[in-house]
């Protein structure tokens, strides 16, 4: 088959130079000889890969409301269908990889499907565990019930289901037992191209080698303390919502700041508007007059990420209790631990599954009380945060993006074998 004939199309309600799991599918097919359209938010971005292109919904993505969520996903969902049936017709796509949220974006496919196609559902997040999770309700809610249903619906449209982690996996085939033939893993792991342990290497050690307790240095002029030359830097990146606890961060700035004047938060959004608990947290940041010591940047493609991370002491990756979050395993978290970065993490079912208190400083009481002591304790010993940072890396010895690429280059190499066949054995017989 001639590599011009190897078409796949990927959909996604987010930006591509962010989203790691897109760019991880859409790279890897490029790489091996695929042509790969992907359907996304519209931004100023080129793929690096000739083969990659980018069909960019034209409205910007918000935060306001479940009311504007149904407007978003209405809207992109009939934006997706448009191209993806007009480009089907010459195109002749040998699948399409959808990627929730919402699950009803599969059926932006059915063009495409009728003619053929393969398609694959990538459920990233379950939707009903996330709304009980948002909107504080239960399983018996009216809305989640609508979800549950749907989400079935979706994966019977599916011929192929991914999902992130083996706990999703899990809730999945709970509710909806029949899909268990065609349900996989592909696990969040950093893709080594951009994300480049080396570097970090070099870099962590020369921070901690120089990051000892320093006294505070005086300014002649006003008398007053100033930040240290060398910054002591906590991170955190991805969504701004309340289930990520950084109010557990801010809530804890003012007692480090006594400790620790060097000490800064860098904060890198998902997105430009964040909504309504975004807006708090900053008013939350002006009312503590902490404006100095939190730098909230603009959201960032992965390799300007990269590139931050290389800065940073420590990485957060927090999380309120909820059935939602004890079942992710954040991508930002391996982020951290592939670029040699101590992590201060809450303790949740899924991380304390795979890792221990010798790899990741794990939160127990969720306290800004006690996230303070943990990062004051972490600053006067460097030597710890090197030690959990190297540990940590263990873990990607085991779980690797190399690994999941085959996984799912194999996934996606079948699905069109099984079409080709299909198609020969339609052919042999009219």
């Amino acid at each position: 088959m001639k590599v011009k004939d190897n078409n796949i199309a990927i959909v996604v309600y987010s930006h591509f130079s962010r989203d790691a799991r897109v760019r991880r599918y859409a790279e890897s097919l490029a790489r091996k000889g695929y042509w790969v359209d992907v359907v996304c938010l519209k931004e100023n971005y080129s793929p690096k890969e000739p083969n990659i292109s980018l069909f960019m919904y034209p409205l910007g993505r918000r935060r306001l409301g479940w009311l504007w969520y149904i407007f978003e996903y209405i809207s992109f969902f009939l934006y997706s269908t448009y191209i993806l049936s007009k480009k089907s017709f010459y195109r002749k796509y040998k699948a399409v990889h959808i990627n929730n949220m919402p699950d009803f974006l599969i059926f932006s496919s059915f063009i495409p499907k009728s003619l053929g196609t393969k398609v694959i559902l990538d459920l990233h997040d379950p939707m009903p565990e996330l709304y009980m999770s948002k909107y504080h309700t239960d399983k018996n809610n009216l809305t989640v019930r609508l979800l549950c249903r749907l989400e079935g619906i979706s994966m019977g449209f599916a011929d192929k289901i991914l999902t992130a982690n083996e706990s999703f996996r899990s809730i999945f085939l709970q509710r909806h037992p029949e899909i268990k033939g065609k349900i996989s893993v592909i696990l969040n792991c950093p893709d080594p191209r951009i994300f480049n342990s080396q570097h970090s290497t070099n870099n962590i050690k020369r921070k901690s080698d120089n990051s000892q307790l320093i006294p505070p240095q005086r300014d002649p002029a006003s008398g007053g303390t100033t930040l240290h030359p060398q910054q002591f830097i906590l991170m955190y990146m991805g969504t701004v919502e309340k289930r990520f606890g950084l109010d557990i961060v801010i809530g804890a700035l003012p007692e480090l700041i006594k400790k620790i004047p060097n000490i800064k938060f860098v904060l890198i959004p998902k997105i430009e508007d964040e909504g309504k608990y975004f807006h708090n947290f900053k008013f939350q940041i002006s009312n503590f007059k902490l404006e100095k010591y939190v730098q909230i940047l603009p959201p960032l493609p992965l390799e300007k990420i990269a590139d931050k991370l290389q800065e940073a002491d420590i990485g957060i990756v927090l999380a309120k209790n909820g059935v939602f979050t004890e079942n992710i395993f954040p991508v930002k978290l391996l982020e951290f631990i592939q670029m040699g970065i101590p992590v201060i993490a809450t303790r949740t079912k899924t991380l304390a599954g795979f890792f221990d208190d010798r790899q990741i400083a794990f939160l127990k009481e969720n306290s800004p009380e006690e996230f303070a002591r943990i990062v004051l304790n972490l600053y006067k010993h460097p030597e710890i945060r090197s030690v959990l940072a190297k540990r940590a890396c263990k873990y990607l010895k085991t779980y690797n993006w190399e690994k999941e690429e085959k996984k799912y280059l194999e996934i996606a190499d079948t699905l069109i074998r099984d079409l080709d066949r299909s198609s020969l054995v339609s052919m042999m017989l009219f």
